[in-house]
Protein backbone atom coordinates (compact mmCIF):
# COMPACT_ATOMS: atom_id res chain seq x y z
CA UNK A 1 0.00 0.00 0.00
CA UNK A 2 1.45 3.61 -0.97
CA UNK A 3 1.16 6.07 1.80
CA UNK A 4 -0.63 9.13 1.63
CA UNK A 5 2.21 12.35 1.07
CA UNK A 6 2.14 14.37 4.20
CA UNK A 7 -0.27 17.06 4.52
CA UNK A 8 1.43 20.69 4.17
CA UNK A 9 0.80 23.47 5.64
CA UNK A 10 -1.11 26.19 3.19
CA UNK A 11 1.46 29.02 1.74
CA UNK A 12 0.78 32.74 2.24
CA UNK A 13 3.22 34.47 0.00
CA UNK A 14 4.05 38.45 0.48
CA UNK A 15 5.46 40.23 -2.44
CA UNK A 16 6.32 43.58 -1.71
CA UNK A 17 7.04 46.65 -4.36
CA UNK A 18 7.76 50.08 -5.03
CA UNK A 19 6.61 51.76 -8.46
CA UNK A 20 7.62 54.47 -10.05
CA UNK A 21 5.91 57.85 -10.51
CA UNK A 22 3.38 56.90 -13.19
CA UNK A 23 3.67 53.11 -12.65
CA UNK A 24 0.27 52.67 -11.07
CA UNK A 25 -2.10 52.60 -13.85
CA UNK A 26 0.85 50.10 -16.09
CA UNK A 27 0.90 48.02 -13.48
CA UNK A 28 -2.66 47.18 -12.77
CA UNK A 29 -3.31 46.78 -15.43
CA UNK A 30 -0.47 44.13 -16.17
CA UNK A 31 -1.56 42.44 -12.45
CA UNK A 32 -5.19 42.00 -13.32
CA UNK A 33 -4.65 40.99 -17.55
CA UNK A 34 -1.39 38.65 -17.61
CA UNK A 35 0.46 38.18 -14.41
CA UNK A 36 -2.53 36.69 -12.08
CA UNK A 37 -3.63 35.00 -14.89
CA UNK A 38 -0.07 33.28 -15.38
CA UNK A 39 0.15 32.23 -11.42
CA UNK A 40 -3.13 30.66 -11.29
CA UNK A 41 -2.14 28.78 -13.99
CA UNK A 42 1.26 27.94 -12.29
CA UNK A 43 -1.31 26.85 -8.94
CA UNK A 44 -1.90 29.83 -6.63
CA UNK A 45 -5.26 29.85 -5.39
CA UNK A 46 -5.35 33.46 -4.32
CA UNK A 47 -3.72 36.11 -5.95
CA UNK A 48 -4.46 40.24 -4.76
CA UNK A 49 -2.95 42.98 -4.40
CA UNK A 50 -2.70 46.53 -2.33
CA UNK A 51 -2.37 49.80 -2.71
CA UNK A 52 -0.41 51.46 0.60
CA UNK A 53 -2.22 54.53 2.36
CA UNK A 54 0.68 53.82 5.09
CA UNK A 55 3.38 51.71 5.06
CA UNK A 56 7.02 51.00 3.42
CA UNK A 57 5.96 50.02 0.47
CA UNK A 58 3.58 51.39 -2.02
CA UNK A 59 2.27 47.71 -3.11
CA UNK A 60 1.60 44.57 -1.31
CA UNK A 61 0.45 41.46 -3.60
CA UNK A 62 -0.65 38.08 -1.54
CA UNK A 63 -0.79 35.00 -2.98
CA UNK A 64 -1.73 31.63 -1.15
CA UNK A 65 -1.07 28.02 -2.30
CA UNK A 66 -1.70 24.46 -0.64
CA UNK A 67 1.39 24.35 0.56
CA UNK A 68 5.19 24.78 -0.39
CA UNK A 69 5.79 21.98 -2.97
CA UNK A 70 4.08 24.69 -5.38
CA UNK A 71 7.47 26.37 -5.49
CA UNK A 72 8.79 22.65 -6.75
CA UNK A 73 6.20 21.99 -9.62
CA UNK A 74 6.36 21.52 -12.75
CA UNK A 75 3.28 24.51 -13.81
CA UNK A 76 5.83 26.74 -11.76
CA UNK A 77 9.01 26.24 -13.19
CA UNK A 78 6.58 27.07 -16.91
CA UNK A 79 5.49 30.18 -15.46
CA UNK A 80 9.12 30.83 -14.17
CA UNK A 81 9.77 30.18 -17.87
CA UNK A 82 7.09 32.25 -19.37
CA UNK A 83 7.64 34.98 -16.58
CA UNK A 84 11.45 35.42 -18.02
CA UNK A 85 10.23 36.28 -21.55
CA UNK A 86 6.99 38.37 -20.59
CA UNK A 87 6.23 40.81 -23.73
CA UNK A 88 3.54 42.39 -21.72
CA UNK A 89 5.73 43.51 -18.57
CA UNK A 90 6.16 47.21 -17.91
CA UNK A 91 9.94 48.06 -18.56
CA UNK A 92 10.10 49.65 -15.13
CA UNK A 93 9.05 46.22 -13.19
CA UNK A 94 12.64 44.95 -13.93
CA UNK A 95 14.43 47.08 -12.26
CA UNK A 96 12.12 48.24 -8.81
CA UNK A 97 12.87 46.85 -5.51
CA UNK A 98 10.99 44.06 -4.14
CA UNK A 99 10.88 41.51 -1.14
CA UNK A 100 9.41 38.21 -0.74
CA UNK A 101 8.27 36.92 1.70
CA UNK A 102 6.42 33.00 2.39
CA UNK A 103 4.61 32.51 5.52
CA UNK A 104 2.74 29.73 7.02
CA UNK A 105 -0.10 30.18 9.34
CA UNK A 106 0.50 29.71 13.44
CA UNK A 107 -2.08 27.59 14.99
CA UNK A 108 -2.17 29.61 17.95
CA UNK A 109 -4.95 32.06 17.29
CA UNK A 110 -6.90 29.29 15.63
CA UNK A 111 -7.72 31.05 12.60
CA UNK A 112 -7.93 28.84 9.46
CA UNK A 113 -4.65 29.10 7.52
CA UNK A 114 -6.01 28.21 4.03
CA UNK A 115 -9.05 30.58 4.15
CA UNK A 116 -9.32 32.68 1.14
CA UNK A 117 -8.46 36.58 1.56
CA UNK A 118 -11.62 38.31 -0.26
CA UNK A 119 -10.80 41.56 1.96
CA UNK A 120 -11.44 44.94 0.97
CA UNK A 121 -8.44 46.62 3.58
CA UNK A 122 -5.83 44.58 4.34
CA UNK A 123 -3.44 45.25 7.26
CA UNK A 124 0.02 43.42 7.97
CA UNK A 125 2.06 44.03 11.48
CA UNK A 126 5.40 42.49 11.37
CA UNK A 127 6.97 42.03 14.86
CA UNK A 128 9.94 39.92 15.64
CA UNK A 129 9.98 36.82 17.92
CA UNK A 130 11.10 35.88 21.15
CA UNK A 131 10.05 37.20 24.95
CA UNK A 132 6.69 35.47 24.31
CA UNK A 133 5.50 37.84 21.40
CA UNK A 134 3.46 35.06 19.99
CA UNK A 135 1.72 34.11 23.43
CA UNK A 136 1.05 37.95 24.07
CA UNK A 137 -0.62 38.25 20.68
CA UNK A 138 -2.59 35.00 20.87
CA UNK A 139 -3.70 36.08 24.25
CA UNK A 140 -4.65 39.40 23.91
CA UNK A 141 -6.36 38.68 20.93
CA UNK A 142 -8.23 36.02 22.79
CA UNK A 143 -9.27 38.47 25.81
CA UNK A 144 -10.92 41.20 23.75
CA UNK A 145 -8.31 41.90 20.72
CA UNK A 146 -10.29 40.27 18.61
CA UNK A 147 -13.12 42.29 19.17
CA UNK A 148 -12.02 45.57 19.21
CA UNK A 149 -10.39 44.85 15.81
CA UNK A 150 -13.85 43.53 14.51
CA UNK A 151 -15.45 47.01 16.26
CA UNK A 152 -13.04 48.80 13.68
CA UNK A 153 -14.15 46.51 10.53
CA UNK A 154 -11.59 43.54 10.96
CA UNK A 155 -13.27 40.29 9.88
CA UNK A 156 -10.27 38.01 10.05
CA UNK A 157 -7.04 37.76 11.67
CA UNK A 158 -4.10 35.35 10.44
CA UNK A 159 -0.88 34.81 12.98
CA UNK A 160 1.93 34.18 10.20
CA UNK A 161 5.22 32.97 10.77
CA UNK A 162 8.39 33.00 7.68
CA UNK A 163 9.24 29.95 6.28
CA UNK A 164 12.24 29.07 4.10
CA UNK A 165 13.14 31.99 1.85
CA UNK A 166 11.52 32.09 -1.19
CA UNK A 167 13.00 30.66 -4.72
CA UNK A 168 13.19 33.81 -6.73
CA UNK A 169 13.79 36.77 -4.01
CA UNK A 170 14.90 37.60 -0.54
CA UNK A 171 13.40 38.91 2.52
CA UNK A 172 14.96 41.40 5.65
CA UNK A 173 10.81 41.30 7.14
CA UNK A 174 10.88 39.79 10.73
CA UNK A 175 9.80 36.55 11.66
CA UNK A 176 6.39 36.97 12.46
CA UNK A 177 2.97 39.13 10.72
CA UNK A 178 0.06 39.92 12.33
CA UNK A 179 -2.58 40.00 8.86
CA UNK A 180 -5.65 41.55 9.21
CA UNK A 181 -8.61 41.55 6.88
CA UNK A 182 -11.56 44.47 6.74
CA UNK A 183 -14.48 46.19 5.20
CA UNK A 184 -12.62 49.17 5.53
CA UNK A 185 -9.65 51.39 6.92
CA UNK A 186 -8.82 50.19 10.96
CA UNK A 187 -6.63 53.06 11.70
CA UNK A 188 -2.83 53.71 12.04
CA UNK A 189 -3.43 53.06 15.71
CA UNK A 190 -4.25 49.56 17.72
CA UNK A 191 -6.72 49.31 19.90
CA UNK A 192 -5.75 50.30 24.01
CA UNK A 193 -4.32 47.11 25.59
CA UNK A 194 -2.54 45.88 21.81
CA UNK A 195 0.48 43.79 23.39
CA UNK A 196 4.15 45.90 23.41
CA UNK A 197 5.42 43.75 20.44
CA UNK A 198 2.70 45.44 18.06
CA UNK A 199 2.86 48.33 18.99
CA UNK A 200 6.60 48.75 19.12
CA UNK A 201 6.52 48.92 15.29
CA UNK A 202 9.54 45.98 15.38
CA UNK A 203 9.49 46.00 11.45
CA UNK A 204 7.81 48.06 8.59
CA UNK A 205 3.85 47.75 8.86
CA UNK A 206 1.62 48.25 5.66
CA UNK A 207 -2.09 48.77 5.46
CA UNK A 208 -3.75 49.40 1.83
CA UNK A 209 -6.88 48.57 -0.28
CA UNK A 210 -7.65 46.17 -2.52
CA UNK A 211 -6.20 46.97 -6.05
CA UNK A 212 -6.91 43.69 -7.68
CA UNK A 213 -9.37 41.85 -8.01
CA UNK A 214 -11.95 44.18 -8.22
CA UNK A 215 -10.93 47.11 -6.14
CA UNK A 216 -13.11 48.39 -3.46
CA UNK A 217 -13.26 51.98 -4.68
CA UNK A 218 -12.30 52.52 -8.36
CA UNK A 219 -11.33 55.84 -7.90
CA UNK A 220 -8.67 54.93 -4.90
CA UNK A 221 -5.96 53.48 -7.01
CA UNK A 222 -5.36 57.26 -8.62
CA UNK A 223 -4.80 58.01 -5.09
CA UNK A 224 -1.12 59.28 -4.05
CA UNK A 225 0.38 56.82 -1.37
CA UNK A 226 0.47 59.58 1.58
CA UNK A 227 3.30 57.80 2.89
CA UNK A 228 5.89 58.60 -0.21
Amino acid sequence: MTASPAPEDPLVYVVEIDLPEGGLMPFRDWYAHVHAPHLYEAGFTTCTSYRAVRGRMDIVDVYQAPGWSIFESAAFARYRRIAAADPHLPPFMAGIANIRTPYIARPETGMAAGEPLAADWLTILRFEAGDGAVAAVAAWLRAGGAADLSARGVVRNRLLGRTRPAPTGTSDRPALALMLESTRDPGAALPAGAPAVLTAAAGPHFTGHRLYPWPDAAAKPAEPNPST
